[in-house]
């Protein structure tokens, strides 16, 4: 597979393969559960509690196979439980769709407080992605590399504020719209976003790896003392 910085390598990106596994039980499955759900005459409550359970089920088999969880991974089934335990205790359609858009900006936020840490969001993804000799390469990388951790610093800003917006969006589809139209369009509109972010992110580290000979995301001990130009 094509990597982020332009030249080939299976250990640069994840495989179209994993992405379209996340898709389908982050957008795919949900939407059929709740659907189906409604056509069989269940409640929008329990059809939208129901299918926001999907998620967070795939979320914790996928770590009880790796018998390991990275600290987003628990961030995210956190909110997902606390999705679920509210949506038990407050019986409103509107407010489960208007909370389920809310996990946005808690991402958004998480994603944008990695910032203040030793290593941003982009960062961490990249080590998920590698075996432990590349994940120790990159570590050796960031330490050297102010290129390096300038280029993951702007990518981590662009992803946590798209998740910021997608909130935005996503809160005024679920106040503004009739419920049963919701589900979907949320989903629709937060995986156009998702494209579009992905589509940035790749087209930046492609340009960013011609620039520097460094790969974003690669694995490649390509520090040499030169990075090439500055951004």
């Amino acid at each position: 597979m094509e990597s982020l910085n332009g030249g080939t390598g299976t250990q640069d990106m994840p495989t179209w393969r994993t992405a379209a596994t996340a898709i389908l039980f982050a957008v795919a499955l949900p939407l059929a559960v709740f659907y189906v759900l409604r056509a069989q005459g269940i409640s929008q409550w329990s059809a939208l509690t129901l299918s926001g359970a999907v998620p967070a089920v795939r979320m914790a088999v996928a770590a009880a196979t790796r018998r390991r969880v990275d600290s987003f991974e628990v961030f995210m089934l956190g909110m997902l439980a606390v999705r679920i335990v509210t949506s038990l205790l407050v019986a409103s359609p509107r407010f489960i769709l208007v909370k389920d858009a809310g996990l946005a900006a808690a991402a958004g936020l998480w994603i944008l407080g990695s910032l203040l840490v030793a290593k941003p969001f982009a960062f961490q993804v990249g080590q998920s992605w590698h075996g432990p000799t590349a994940a120790r390469t990159r570590e050796a990388a960031w330490d050297v590399s102010p290129a390096l951790r300038g280029g993951l610093t702007r990518l981590t800003v662009l992803w946590g504020c798209a998740q910021l917006l997608d909130c935005g969006a996503g809160v005024l589809v679920a106040l503004l719209l009739p419920v049963e139209a919701v589900p979907a369009l949320n989903r629709a509109k937060g995986l156009a976003l998702l494209c579009a972010v992905a589509l940035v992110t790749v087209s930046y580290s492609r340009r960013y790896g011609r620039r520097h000979a460094l790969s974003l995301f690669g694995s490649s001990p390509l520090i040499t003392g030169k990075e090439g130009r500055s951004p």
